[in-house]
């Protein structure tokens, strides 16, 4: 592969680590204030839904979870609220077959390392870290797929990003999300 200069390159861990505290130290008041309510509004929809299912937050967020794959945040609550309303969901059936096993399952029903971390982040683990296409691009790693060592790999420097600044790795990892995808979504 040649590499271009608008090809990723992974950076060293160090690099990395400086390279996420740089992206929060530039964030924006509005970003940092996103940041903060993202995952208690996660939490809120998946309080919903244990409503609506009589379950535990566990299997809730779980729910919330599978239904994340390939989906915007709109679309993902408006099905995972319909799933727990006994309503038909349209989406991939591997999203449905997740949410079906997180039932009885709760976090144990997501192999993926994404969903996984994601359900535990919205069902409130502060240190749940949830590297997706957002956040690899982030760490300007040069695919958008994580494998388990790039996976670790990011979560890790999110963390110690984090530590640096005193807040909480899914809070820090939500603030680099926004900056980097521009927005909330």
């Amino acid at each position: 592969m040649t590499l271009t200069l608008d090809t990723p390159v992974a950076l060293s861990y160090e690099d990395t680590v400086a390279h996420f505290a740089n992206l929060i130290m530039r964030a924006s008041v509005r970003d940092i204030e996103l940041a903060s309510r993202w995952y208690f509004e996660a939490e809120a929809v998946a309080r919903e839904v244990a409503s609506n299912l009589n379950c535990s937050m566990e299997i809730a967020a779980s729910v919330v979870s599978a239904f994340s794959p390939r989906q915007s945040w709109s679309l993902n609550v408006r099905n995972a609220i319909s799933f727990s309303k006994g309503e038909t969901v349209k989406c991939l059936t591997n999203n449905l077959n997740m949410a079906n096993a997180s039932l009885s399952n709760g976090f144990d029903a997501l192999k993926g390392q994404k969903t996984n971390a994601f359900a535990r982040a919205i069902a409130g683990d502060d240190n749940a870290v949830v590297v997706d296409v957002w956040m690899m691009r982030a760490a300007q790693m040069p695919t958008d797929s994580p494998n388990k060592t790039q996976y670790a790999f990011v979560s890790d420097a999110i963390v110690d990003a984090a530590n640096m600044f005193s807040i909480t790795p899914r809070t820090a990892q939500a603030l680099i999300w926004i900056i980097v995808r521009g927005g909330h979504a």
